[in-house]
């Protein structure tokens, strides 16, 4: 559980600490697709049917195109993606999306479409080590 002043995807972070940090626009990039992924609903949303194709297909898929869709808008591409994959982030998480949709949105728009793949597999190494971690605290708590 992530304390007031930790930000959700600081968290999520630390448990991939093989992964070179990014800055700038990818930094904030990399923090929406993270926010994006853990706003699913994971036991009743269409995209948990999908598990196998998700990381391949949906995921990439829905980011790109939103950002052809947006504008020049993050708070518009957060609309949009979070709409179709039915991402609806908690309260910490939110407060940090807030913060994050505030960046200039040209040029973190540019890395999610340039750099799709490559958010996503950071993603989706983010995601496998943060379950890893909770699993092995669950079991020492055990």
């Amino acid at each position: 559980m992530s304390s007031p002043q930790q930000a959700p995807t600081t968290t999520w972070l630390a448990s991939a600490p093989e992964l070179p940090p990014l800055d700038g626009p990818a930094a904030t990039a990399e923090r929406l697709v993270l926010l994006l992924h853990y706003g699913i609903d994971w036991d009743n949303s269409w995209v948990a049917s999908r598990r196998s194709t998700y990381w391949d297909h949906h995921l990439p898929d829905r980011i790109r195109i939103a950002t052809y869709r947006s504008g020049s808008s993050l708070d518009r591409w957060w609309g949009l993606v979070a709409e179709q994959l039915e991402s609806v982030p908690n309260l910490d998480q939110r407060r940090e999306l807030t913060i994050l949709l505030r960046e200039p949105p040209k040029p973190v728009l540019t890395v999610m479409r340039l750099s799709t793949k490559a958010l996503v597999l950071r993603t989706q190494i983010v995601a496998a080590a943060y379950r890893k971690a909770r699993r092995a605290e669950k079991a020492g708590s055990s």
